[in-house]
């Protein structure tokens, strides 16, 4: 039943894509938007989605995605920044509606050792879905990146890293923060 619907899916928003009748002056304005949205359909039609980690250096980036995929395939280390580029790998499923999940690493937004142009950041923003990770309370620079990726329309899951730092108080404490902070009018996951 769910390939049935994905394929469907696929075919109603391509046939939908085919039939829009842009100017030029509309394609030039929403080229990137148009280049996404591309991207995303044939993501779909591949039965693949991308998964993006994003957020400030020295959070576990790297560590998060090696924990699901249960093995060590993004660089970590003691030092902040040892991931200077994107760098991705799929995460193949058996028998499920996905053929594969893209997981997609990235530098720190933070990092002062590199000087990043947002546009290194476009697979990352390109993603379905974006991992912000976060090893603590949320600081003015997260949570306006967090409502910069929102405002695009973007879908945002927190990950509270590092999370044995803290006792059980401590750790609610923290995620009572952390929801203080965060749009009200929208459920974003923190996990």
């Amino acid at each position: 039943m769910k390939q049935i619907n994905l394929k469907k899916n696929y075919l109603i928003l391509k046939n939908w894509w085919e039939s829009l009748n842009l100017t030029n002056y509309e394609k030039n304005i929403l080229n990137k938007e148009i280049i996404s949205f591309n991207q995303q359909l044939f993501r779909l039609r591949e039965k693949k989605i991308r998964i993006g980690i994003y957020g400030k250096s020295g959070v576990g980036k790297s560590f998060i995605l090696n924990l699901l995929l249960d093995k060590k395939v993004f660089e970590t280390d003691i030092i902040n920044g040892s991931t200077t580029k994107i760098n991705g790998q799929e995460w193949v499923l058996q028998n499920q509606s996905l053929r594969t999940i893209e997981l997609l690493d990235s530098p720190g937004f933070d990092n002062c050792n590199f000087t990043f142009k947002e546009e290194m950041y476009s697979p990352i923003f390109n993603s379905e879905i974006i991992l912000f990770a976060i090893a603590g309370d949320l600081n003015r620079n997260e949570v306006s990146k967090i409502n910069d990726l929102i405002k695009d329309g973007k879908k945002v899951i927190i990950v509270l890293n590092k999370i044995d730092f803290w006792n059980k108080h401590e750790l609610n404490d923290i995620l009572k923060n952390i929801k203080l902070k965060l749009p009200k009018n929208l459920k974003i996951p923190v996990i």
